[in-house]
């Protein structure tokens, strides 16, 4: 079988490239708008919103595609027309690829808890829980959340969505996305650089690792879709913390040093942005399915240490 996954040039395709390899698939595709290199790989650059590049490698048999490219937070909210574009649009010619084909496909989405906003803002949310996003990137995920599940009771797809929590810790440099300073207060001052964080310490979040998360899409692949129901969207387990309890459990991994890097600058667009979505989750539903969850914020650096030593 043929395996695709788009943005697969980024920290977490990369991670759940490494989860796929060596299980004996056909082939990994990755399509990337970047020029990037994916050891084990076959990479084709390109915009699927703009190219047809989808059908040639949907035409010979069912494959399983992992669709991880978008234009994320901070980046939606500034260009609202390039995140339409490319985070709806990718998905409508991917889901018509799809459609096309002759094939029955699955096809793993990857959304976020930014689903959630308005009056479930900095509260408790779940999988049954009304989607009322306070901005451009979680408006167009909660479109395509919607948008799998139609594919897959029309019988289009076998679709399914991995709804993440804030990712820690990403490595590489730092995207567009408003949740980026997450990453950027451990990444940063654990290489000895100075980092901002944008918004206050008593800031909740809920976070779960790179590691743990990659490997919840990989398994939400393999899950009987009966178990799923109608609602194809699945909460990744993740935990809450504040920025506080984060800035500690640096200083427990990192040292004082590492601490005294970290700068506390406000920022009121990046605060506005966070503050909008939830604090807490109910994953429930998501454990009770078989996926795993991190025990606490140390064990999370430490996994992220560990990755960049090996």
């Amino acid at each position: 079988m043929r395996v695709i996954v788009t943005g697969g040039g980024g920290f977490l395709g990369r991670l759940l490239i490494e989860e796929l390899q060596g299980e004996g698939f056909d082939e990994i595709v990755v399509i990337d708008i970047g020029d990037v290199e994916v050891a084990g790989c076959t990479v084709i650059q390109g915009d699927i919103a703009h190219e047809d590049i989808l059908p040639e490698l949907l035409a010979d048999d069912s494959c399983t595609i992992f669709h991880l490219a978008s234009v994320v937070s901070a980046g939606a909210e500034a260009d609202w027309e390039h995140a339409i574009d490319q985070n709806i649009g990718g998905m409508l010619k991917l889901l018509e690829a799809c459609r096309q084909s002759g094939h029955y496909h699955r096809v793993i989405f990857t959304s976020t808890l930014a689903v959630f906003g308005g009056a479930a803002a900095g509260g408790l949310v779940g999988d049954l829980v009304k989607q009322t996003p306070s901005g451009t990137y979680g408006t167009t995920k909660a479109v395509g959340e919607l948008l799998i599940n139609d594919a897959t009771r029309k019988g289009h797809i076998d679709g399914r969505t991995a709804r993440l929590p804030t990712v820690i810790v990403r490595p590489g440099a730092p995207n567009a996305a408003a949740s980026g300073f997450a990453s950027g207060m451990f990444r940063e001052p654990l290489a000895g650089l100075p980092s901002i964080v944008p918004v206050g310490e008593e800031t909740v979040m809920v976070v779960g690792s790179a590691q743990n998360t990659a490997r919840c899409i990989r398994l939400l692949a393999d899950l009987d879709g009966e178990k799923l129901g109608l609602d194809r969207a699945v909460g990744i387990p993740g935990l809450s913390a504040t920025v506080a309890e984060m800035l500690a459990a640096l200083e427990t991994v990192g040292g004082e040093e590492a601490r005294a890097l970290i700068s506390m600058e406000y920022d009121l667009a990046t605060d506005q942005l966070v503050q909008s979505w939830p604090a807490i989750l109910d994953d429930q539903r998501a454990r009770d399915l078989g996926f795993p969850a991190d025990a606490d914020l140390e064990s999370m650096i430490r996994s992220y240490v560990e990755m960049i030593n090996r």
